[in-house]
């Protein structure tokens, strides 16, 4: 036996310890699916405990929603999915059933809204271009209320999210021409809002239009601004030719409103959320407003005023003081015609007071422009269109007139037109020239040719004829015997002008030696000048020995007297 060695009983049993401990040791394998149940758990508590309420949501169409894929999301995060898209029993709309997740619960309210989000061309621009690479979506706009779990989604998106900072306001217009939901709002062709909203006013009479301003934009608003619409072209005509306008490219395509705040209205108040405005059909209706006084009147037409419509400009020397207001047609029983009345107003802020600067008013002062001579006068306003207006103007010739009155309402004075002018004028010259005998002249014409023609033909004619046809006959005879005698003369002339010639050659000569010998520069001119002075102071001494004699005679006898007293001396 080897020493230090153990030698097991063979009458001894096994330890049986390590062999339990074996079998109480789990393999590794099975830690896999325990993990695996664990996360399943987890992600089962999680789902559950982030699921939010289920809701329905009806939409006229289900385009782009698909059971399972489609989801609802706001600013482009996820907040449900479509689980069922179905047709309603009665065929009328669709219905869609969505899980929403914990986080939607809150914003699930009454005024909470769903739209379909898709690629759209609308008046506000295109939008949606992003689904055509990721498929539709709901949006969901979040708004106040009690909590809900049905809805009405949406045909189109809403022009204004909910919680955007500005103020809506309404207007009130009578028509609208291309401006929908979502037409832009500009001030000073800068975008600034959208229209909200369209609905008829009360009995319809109008049409109400909510607007949207942004903000800080919606300081601009004051409770003096102005509406109008704005087409996006203007075309105009006026002195300097046609001037377009062009309010803007999204103007043009889908309409908008424009709105603008006098200077002297920018100090008042801020207009408050859900102000009304009246809404002008043109930026000139919307300046008129500025002119708080208007004065109603009346004018009786004669005749045709087609291109004349309410709207009309009124202008007195040229300018526009007004507008017309309405145009009907009346039968004058009393004088048995037709005439148009057009009732026009004016706006007397318009025309100030020469010197007094203030508004025209008064019947006093309508009187005396009458008096002078003022009328109203349908002119051409427009060549292009054709469009008339009401023109007052003085007419110095015009017939005397007062000014009438018919209910609350001045009649003023009318001339005809221009053209109604004309047209009497030329009625006048053909009554005229109807009454201008014709076939009287035409027969006596007749006649008269007719003797031309017969005297023609007669035998004194052709006498006188043949008289002057001799007497030519002579007068040629007498040319060619005068040709004859007369031929050496002509021959001689050139002869003749040369001695002429030399004989004034000759003369000339004479005169310049006369003018030598003769002339002012000469000694003879010199001499006799000399002698025309002497003889002069002679005639001079005569005459004063006349006037002393003729004074003294016995001066003759005596002498001077002076020469007598000399020799006394």
């Amino acid at each position: 036996m080897t020493t230090g060695s153990v030698v097991p009983d063979a009458g001894t049993a096994p330890d049986p310890a390590p062999a339990i401990r074996a079998r109480r040791r789990l393999p590794l394998v099975w830690l896999v699916p325990l993990v695996a149940i664990a996360i399943a758990g987890w992600l089962a508590w999680h789902t559950i405990s982030e699921r939010g309420p289920t809701i329905t949501i009806r939409f006229e169409t289900g385009e782009g929603l698909e059971a399972g894929k489609t989801r609802i999301k706001h600013k482009d995060v996820e907040l449900g999915i479509v689980q069922t898209v179905e047709l309603a029993a009665d065929l009328s709309h669709v219905g869609v059933t969505a899980q929403m997740s914990r986080a939607a619960a809150a914003h699930l309210r009454e005024n909470t809204r769903f739209w379909v989000v898709k690629p759209r061309i609308g008046a506000g621009g295109v939008s949606g271009l992003g689904t055509l690479l990721s498929g539709a979506f709901i949006e969901l706009d979040p708004g106040p209320g009690e909590r809900r779990n049905d809805f009405v989604g949406l045909e189109e998106p809403p022009v204004v999210r909910s919680g955007a900072a500005g103020r809506s306001f309404v207007l009130h217009g009578d028509r609208l021409g291309s401006i929908g939901p979502g037409a832009p709002v500009f001030y000073r062709d800068i975008a600034v809002g959208e229209v909200q909203r369209i609905r008829f006013g009360e009995m319809a009479e109008t049409v109400d239009v909510q607007v949207f301003i942004r903000a800080p934009y919606d300081d601009f608003v004051f409770d003096g601004s102005r509406f109008w619409r704005a087409s996006g072209i203007t075309v105009a005509t006026g002195p300097n030719g046609v001037h377009l306008e062009l309010e803007s490219l999204q103007a043009v395509l889908s309409g908008g409103i424009a709105f603008d705040t006098p200077p002297q209205a920018r100090s008042g108040e801020r207009a408050a959320a859900g102000r009304e405005f009246v809404l002008h059909a043109d930026r000139d209706a919307a300046s008129a407003v500025s002119y708080r006084r208007s004065e109603p009147l009346l004018a009786y037409f004669e005749g045709s005023v087609r291109g004349l419509s309410i709207g009309s400009p009124v202008e007195w020397f040229g300018i526009q003081v007004g507008r017309v207001l309405d145009v009907k047609l009346e039968f004058d029983a009393a004088n048995d015609r037709v005439r148009v009345p057009v009732l026009f107003e004016i706006e007397p802020e318009r025309v100030q007071n020469i010197g007094q600067n203030s508004p025209v008013q008064g019947l006093e002062l309508l009187n005396a422009l009458v008096a002078r001579g003022m009328r109203a006068q349908l002119r051409s306003h427009n060549m292009l269109t054709g469009q008339l207006a009401v023109a007052l103007e003085i007419f110095p010739d015009a017939p005397p007139a007062t000014v009438d009155r018919v209910g609350d309402r001045y009649v003023v004075p009318t001339v005809p037109t221009q053209i109604e002018t004309l047209t009497r004028s030329v009625s006048e010259v053909v009554e005229k020239l109807g009454g201008v005998p014709f076939d009287e002249i035409g027969r006596n014409l007749n006649e008269t040719l007719a003797s031309l023609r017969a005297m023609a033909g007669g035998t004194q004619v052709a006498d006188s004829l043949q008289s002057l046809q001799r007497t030519m006959a002579a007068v040629e005879e007498l040319a060619r015997s005068a040709d004859r005698t007369m031929t050496p003369a002509l021959e001689r002339l050139p002869a003749m002008a040369q001695t002429l010639q030399q004989a004034i050659t000759r003369l000339n000569a004479a005169a310049g030696s006369i003018e030598g010998g003769y002339g002012q520069s000469s000694q003879f001119n010199r001499d006799l000048t000399r002698l025309v002075a002497q003889l002069n102071d002679a005639a001079r001494s005569i005459r004063l020995l006349a006037d002393y004699v003729e004074r003294h005679p016995e001066a003759l006898v005596r002498g001077k007297a002076e020469r007598a007293t000399e020799r006394g001396r």
